[in-house]
């Protein structure tokens, strides 16, 4: 269920509009592709601040494409699975992305985290 329609998410008074979305990226000269999920949220009054975390495909990270399009695992153990469409994990991406540092209303344009399984590790431990 990858959509680039805008979810709507009330933190406490604050809200938020998020969407998930698939990527291709050429990441090499013989034209080999990296898949990856890409979560973006920002507030309505700030939509030059937003919010993307980036789930790249690798040897210990997989993305759900095309079947289940949003849904991100670690194969390191213990594994375990992710649902991006989801407003409980968005809720938790966002939360997370404050604390690492995103200020929607007075930061300075986009606030990137280039791996998301890392932001969700460095958290679980």
């Amino acid at each position: 269920m990858t959509s680039r329609k805008l979810r709507t998410l009330v933190i406490e008074t604050d809200t938020y509009l998020w969407r998930i979305h698939h990527r291709h990226l050429q990441i090499a000269a013989d034209g080999s592709r990296c898949c990856m999920e890409v979560f973006s949220a920002f507030m309505p009054d700030c939509m030059g601040k937003p919010l993307r975390i980036l789930f790249p495909e690798s040897q210990l990270h997989g993305v759900g494409f095309p079947r289940q399009s949003g849904v991100v695992m670690d194969y390191r153990e213990p594994t375990w699975v992710l649902n991006l469409n989801r407003p409980k994990a968005a809720r938790i991406l966002i939360e997370l992305a404050r604390v690492e540092g995103w200020e929607p209303m007075t930061g300075r344009g986009e606030f990137a985290i280039s791996n998301g399984y890392e932001l969700l590790l460095n958290r679980l431990e």
